[in-house]
């Protein structure tokens, strides 16, 4: 029988055992709430009716299975949100050559890959962890740049999940995605709690992946220069687009007005592209 091919360990610097502890770490915490606050409400309403033995069971059993709910469920709900679709090697070959180059130079199990069909440019990468990590692709980001750029996009997008950010990130926005809708402000309370500045620091750990930084730059105009994303698409669904807003490579655009370099609600912010593609060309 063949001997599995020996995996890369990670570049140095780009993780620790410390940085994936701590975002596993903030992604129960975040899980947790629901649970806690469901254990509240319910222990005090069968304890004001004289039974708080049983509104503390049954409290404790509500709020761990819906703790458990949100980690397990949080991709899934997400996923099916965007109305993305399950591809294969046949179908975008040149974005599972990239992805298993670049896999195998980090320490990565390869992570599934999904597609969004919009002409819109952009990643994004959602899951627990790297052995339940999926990658999902727009066809325009995979048609129209080219390998470097789409290398360096890729790289960026991997380097969310060798770190485990993925998981705060996608449990914060599924979190909110009930309540996204009715609360404008969903999407900046995702990105405060998968971390103001996480793009902005992954720019950083890619390009040692690549060896590059022109790439991620470059794919980084090329999606600020593509067209925005198309109304029927699953960008529309306006609970997916707030809070998966700040997760995707380039932030998504705050309405139907279309892409731009640095929006008014990105002044001063971290993550802006414009920020980033400026740090990049200081590299």
């Amino acid at each position: 029988m063949a001997l599995p091919e020996p995996v890369a360990p990670p570049p140095q610097g780009l993780t620790s055992s410390a940085v994936v502890h701590n975002n596993r770490r903030r992604a129960r915490a975040i899980a947790a709430v629901p649970g806690v606050v469901l254990f509240g409400i319910i222990a005090l309403v069968l304890t004001a009716v004289g039974q708080s033995l049983v509104g503390l069971i049954a409290g404790a059993a509500v709020g761990a299975a819906a703790s458990l709910a949100l980690i397990f469920g949080a991709t899934s709900l997400l996923l099916r949100s965007l109305g993305v679709r399950p591809t294969d090697e046949d179908d975008v070959p040149r974005a599972y050559n990239l992805v298993e180059g670049l896999c195998a130079s980090m320490g990565l199990s390869p992570p599934a890959i999904c597609v969004l069909d919009d002409d819109a440019r952009d990643a994004l990468a959602l899951g627990r962890g790297h052995r339940t990590a999926v990658l999902v692709l727009t066809t325009g980001l995979v048609e129209s740049l080219d390998p470097v750029a789409l290398e360096g996009v890729l790289a960026h997008e991997l380097t969310h999940v060798r770190r485990a950010d993925i998981a705060p990130a996608t449990i914060s926005a599924a979190l909110f995605f009930p309540l996204a809708v009715l609360l404008p402000s969903a999407g900046a309370i995702v990105h405060r709690l998968a971390r103001r500045g996480r793009e902005f620091h992954t720019d950083q750990l890619a390009v040692t992946v690549t060896h590059y930084p022109p790439g991620l730059r470059d794919g980084m105009w090329q999606i600020t220069e593509g067209p925005p994303p198309r109304p029927a698409s699953g960008f529309a669904q306006r609970a997916a687009l707030q809070t998966t807003r700040w997760l995707w490579t380039v932030a998504l655009p705050a309405d139907d007005s279309g892409w731009a370099i640095l929006p008014d609600d990105l002044v001063g912010e971290l993550d802006a592209a414009s920020v980033r593609i400026a740090a990049l060309e200081e590299l």
